[in-house]
């Protein structure tokens, strides 16, 4: 269920959140400034989100190794635990970051009162190469998550049934 739940809360919010705040009819409506705003208190919860289901994901997988003795599958490991780096990049490094740069780049909030147009200009490509970084990350860890919920749904052959003499304590 968790699995489910990431990877759909990732595929809203990439295809159809995102292009939505950023069409050009909400620009029109409601300025160049608004979207990136709203885009980015989306992502904050987004972020959450993301942190909650990859702790979840990875204590699962150690929990079944732990209790079940089920063994570990190398590339599901390591895509898990990439999407979770990708995930905490994302939050506590990418998405502060494009924030400020985002204030700068249109002059308000605390970050971007009263600054001149050089270091507007600077902030403008800067947020471009950011924002072009995190949506890549975002694709790739969208695709990890998706290859996360194919592992879950169709596991290795194994036995049916597992005798109870499998559980430890």
């Amino acid at each position: 269920m968790n699995a489910a739940v990431w990877f759909g809360a990732a595929i809203f919010l990439t295809f159809f959140v995102a292009p939505t705040v950023f069409s050009p009819v909400l620009k029109q409506n409601l300025g160049e400034v608004w979207p990136g705003v709203i885009a980015s208190m989306l992502l904050e919860r987004y972020f959450v989100i993301q942190y909650f289901c990859a702790i979840i994901a990875l204590v699962h997988s150690f929990t079944e190794w732990i209790y079940l003795g089920k063994p570990l599958h190398k590339p599901t490991m390591i895509v898990l635990t990439t999407v979770t780096l990708f995930a905490f990049a994302g939050g506590l490094w990418l998405e502060p970051k494009m924030k400020a740069l985002h204030e700068v780049k249109y002059g308000y909030g605390r970050h971007g009162v009263n600054t001149p147009v050089e270091q507007r200009e600077q902030a403008a490509k800067s947020f471009g190469t950011l924002h072009g970084f995190s949506s890549t990350l975002n694709l790739i860890a969208v695709l990890g998550i998706a290859f996360y919920v194919w592992r879950l749904a169709a596991p290795p052959n194994g036995p049916r049934f597992v005798p109870t003499s499998k559980f430890r304590s």
